[in-house]
């Protein structure tokens, strides 16, 4: 056996958890995610063989990997349980597959190429908001989904399992960039927990996307924030969850 950890141990990490066990909501969250993420791996037509499930479960007890453990037992790696509770954001893009996917340029328009996959109404619902709005600023139509990792059925293989799609409006406020202050992810989750967890309570099952230097201005990095107000939770009254978004991202009142 490997003495090595399925996904890389992330460092530095006990700020944030000191963070998460300071908020009894938070706490809460974790464990609704963990218990339900049981119920819905309770389904053996998916579930590893026998064999597989044995190696699975003495590899990751040999090295001490906590998720390779709990991917086996409700398909989420740890930091999959902590995104899909909304305590911590999703990363832009991650394991290279296009996530969240924004369909319109920076004056709202539609790009070509998802002109035949938008609904109409969901399109000229945006443009409208817009035009309530004022400005397009940082503001698309994207479509984004939340995902887990899970074993493959019939290896220790590992793969991104797709939990939701959803079309909606993204928001993407400019972050400093941690990368030259040295600051791992787990840090930078700690950075921007405060503000996360105020959307979450003020717009909760918005999904939250950050990225740690992944915005490039005029040959500079930054990181950057994003949240995505799924139209299945925030169509109706839009404008006014958008207000409320961008009032908490740019700390202003509006």
């Amino acid at each position: 056996m490997k003495n090595t950890t399925m996904f890389p141990r992330e460092e530095h990490a006990d700020v944030l958890f000191q963070k998460i066990l300071n908020d009894p909501w938070a706490c809460e969250k974790l464990q609704e995610t963990f218990c339900n993420s049981l119920a819905l791996n309770d389904d053996t037509a998916n579930s590893p063989s026998a064999s597989t499930f044995a190696n699975i479960l003495f590899d990751a007890y040999h090295n001490r990997d906590l998720s390779a453990f709990l991917m086996v037992i409700c398909q989420n790696t740890l930091f999959d349980l902590l995104r899909n509770s909304y305590l911590i954001p999703y990363r832009f893009n991650a394991d290279g597959k296009q996530n969240p996917i924004i369909m319109t340029d920076t004056e709202g328009n539609l790009l070509s190429e998802y002109k035949k996959t938008v609904h109409e109404k969901e399109y000229h619902h945006f443009q409208n908001v817009c035009k309530e709005i004022g400005s397009t600023q940082n503001m698309f139509l994207a479509q984004a989904y939340r995902y887990s990792h899970a074993y493959a059925s019939d290896s220790m293989d590992i793969k991104q399992k797709n939990l939701e799609s959803c079309t909606g409006v993204l928001l993407i406020r400019e972050l400093p960039d941690t990368i030259k202050q040295k600051e791992t992810e787990a840090e930078a989750y700690s950075a921007v927990w405060d503000l996360m967890v105020k959307l979450e309570k003020e717009l909760p099952m918005a999904f939250v996307f950050y990225g740690q230097d992944t915005l490039l201005e005029h040959n500079e990095h930054f990181d950057e924030l994003g949240i995505f107000l799924p139209n299945s939770v925030f169509l109706n009254n839009l404008k006014r969850h958008i207000t409320k978004a961008e009032a908490i991202l740019y700390e202003e009142e509006h």
